[in-house]
């Protein structure tokens, strides 16, 4: 069953507004006197909601209910949402609107979207490249109920009952930790065999369509697929140093935000470690949620949301090309990183008090 972001108004004369996962409006509709269950037999019939979504604050207790009745998160806007901003969210929407529930109910369920959008992209990138588009709505669910905490650990999960079904005996005895590191390591094996055979069948296909000279005279496409194909082998190579225990470093000369773009989209900035040869201007990597940035130089640490890690170059190593850091190494320097940005923060705090 598809997942859905479901938008409500409750009151007398409710509204009520369905998104799929990829911001479109699947139902809009309100009704006068109907309760929570009719509500929730018009959700379902659509999907399994994954988020009830308010424009106001606090929560209506309609929509408390209808969230409980449904299994669903809650999300609630951080300020009761103003006529202009709803007005705003909805004009995009080719669709005919008969009133201010409907209105508010459809501008509720689109800020929720917003506010997911970049992780379900990332995810639906994820599954796409690792042809894993039978488990996007398992693996959603995973991310938005909290049953992991990234998307590495949302596709173990989603993959755990099939790499049960292939083992053929089950240890007797064995070490709990031992078993969970077998465990995640068997996932790990999973998730880069498909990834394999996925990437093996966009190089045949590629190889086809050049064989027939389809795309022989577009230059600009051939370097579309080409740079794909590129940041797909990147993201393969830093998912096998993590399964051996090791920190892949994405390496860039300096900050450049089209660069940060891409390689966000497609191999996922959060919690991974960016090195910078010429780190001027490291804030800007505070929005991409990073684990911490490594630099050979010293650099003003006050504005930056990561810790940042100084070393020599002989600290870093080289496999294949990629650059890494051991993780024994990686976890003591990250500790000192973290101590050393408090001290920054306290000094800043300081200079602000006086």
């Amino acid at each position: 069953m598809k997942v859905v972001i479901v938008g409500f108004d409750p009151g007398t004369r409710a509204g009520i507004a369905i998104l799929d996962t990829f911001g479109r409006v699947i139902f809009l509709s309100s009704k006068t006197n109907a309760g929570i269950a009719t509500f929730s037999k018009i959700i379902t019939s659509h999907g399994k909601p994954l988020i009830v979504a308010t424009d106001r604050k606090p929560v209506p207790k309609g929509v408390e209910k209808l969230a409980k009745s449904v299994g669903a998160k809650l999300f609630v806007p951080e300020d009761s949402m103003s006529v202009k901003e709803k007005e705003e969210l909805v004009r995009r929407f080719n669709i005919k609107i008969k009133n201010d529930h409907e209105r508010d109910a459809l501008a509720a369920v689109v800020k929720a979207y917003k506010n997911y959008a970049n992780l379900l992209r990332k995810i639906y990138i994820s599954t796409s490249s690792l042809g894993l588009n039978e488990k996007y709505n398992e693996i959603v669910e995973n991310i938005i109920f909290g049953r992991a905490d990234n998307i590495d650990e949302a596709i173990n999960l989603a993959l755990s009952p099939k790499i049960a079904e292939k083992k053929i005996e089950k240890p007797t005895e064995k070490p709990v930790a031992a078993k969970k590191d077998t465990s995640r390591l068997e996932k790990d094996i999973e998730i880069l065999k498909r990834f394999n055979q996925n990437l093996l069948k966009e190089n045949a296909q590629l190889v086809e369509m050049l064989n027939k000279n389809r795309v022989s005279s577009n230059d600009g496409l051939k370097k579309q697929i080409d740079e794909l194909r590129r940041y797909l082998d990147l993201a393969k190579n830093y998912r096998r140093m993590e399964i051996e225990k090791k920190i892949p470093l994405i390496e860039i000369e300096k900050i450049d935000i089209n660069l940060l773009g891409k390689l966000d989209e497609y191999i996922d900035l959060a919690d991974r470690v960016v090195f910078v040869k010429r780190p001027a201007n490291l804030q800007e990597l505070n929005e991409y949620k990073i684990g911490a940035a490594v630099v050979t130089q010293d650099v003003e640490r006050s504005k930056l949301d990561f810790p940042v890690i100084m070393i020599k170059e002989r600290d870093i190593k080289d496999s294949g090309g990629i650059k890494y850091i051991e993780k024994e190494f990686f976890d003591q320097t990250i500790k000192d990183a973290r101590k050393e940005g408090l001290k920054e923060w306290v000094k800043e705090y300081r200079k602000r008090r006086i």
